[in-house]
């Protein structure tokens, strides 16, 4: 992805930065980068963390090289960036308050570089999911407080749980095949859709997230 000036940060650039961590070598760094489940979320979490950690260090700019210091202001960008979206759901001693702060960090972060860069920044789909994402917490807690701003608000009241539980369902019906048809999608989608029904009917029978 392209940050400061342009520059760009990417896998390769990751591998050689991240092992300036102590906890960190180039297996798990390799890890990270590719993991067996592309969806693994704590493993993306991990990431970033490290990309976080990495971006808050000191660094001695006097005897890096300029290629070097491109490469540390864009990292501590790209730090920034991922910290103020991934606090506001994983640091409970957040105030809703200090969430929003992050979240509307987020946004301008990435709306300033989007229109800079556009797709070289991040691909249209995620920057609209993303921005998406942090304009409805802000619209949810507006209502909220129009309703009744006496009431306690999570942004986790904001998540879209049950289409999450819908696709889950859809892919274990399909037998997680990615390359369904438009029928075999319908087929899937409806037979989805009744256990969904059964469940909130008889919850006891749903098992949970683990």
């Amino acid at each position: 992805m392209k940050l400061v000036n342009g520059h760009t940060i990417n896998s390769a650039v990751l591998i050689c930065y991240l092992s300036w961590l102590p906890d960190q070598n180039e297996a798990s760094i390799l890890k990270l980068l590719n993991p067996d489940d592309p969806q693994d979320v704590p493993c993306t979490i991990e990431l970033m963390q490290a990309i976080i950690t990495l971006s808050q260090n000191e660094f001695d700019t006097a005897i890096m090289s300029v290629g070097e210091c491109a490469d540390i202001a864009a990292i501590k960008v790209l730090g920034a960036i991922l910290e103020s979206i991934l606090l506001p759901f994983i640091d409970i001693m957040l105030s809703l308050h200090q969430q929003v702060t992050h979240l509307s960090c987020y946004a301008h972060l990435t709306f300033t570089f989007f229109r800079l860069y556009h797709s070289a920044f991040m691909p249209h789909v995620l920057y609209y999911d993303s921005q998406t994402m942090a304009k409805n917490a802000c619209f949810c807690i507006a209502k909220q407080q129009k309703l009744n701003g006496s009431q306690k608000f999570w942004l986790i009241q904001t998540g879209d749980d049950c289409l999450e539980k819908l696709f889950g369902i859809t892919r274990m019906r399909g037998q997680h095949n990615s390359a369904m048809n438009y029928s075999q999608a319908l087929d899937c989608i409806s037979d989805a859709k009744d256990i969904d029904i059964v469940f909130k009917k008889h919850p006891d029978l749903e098992s949970g997230s683990q």
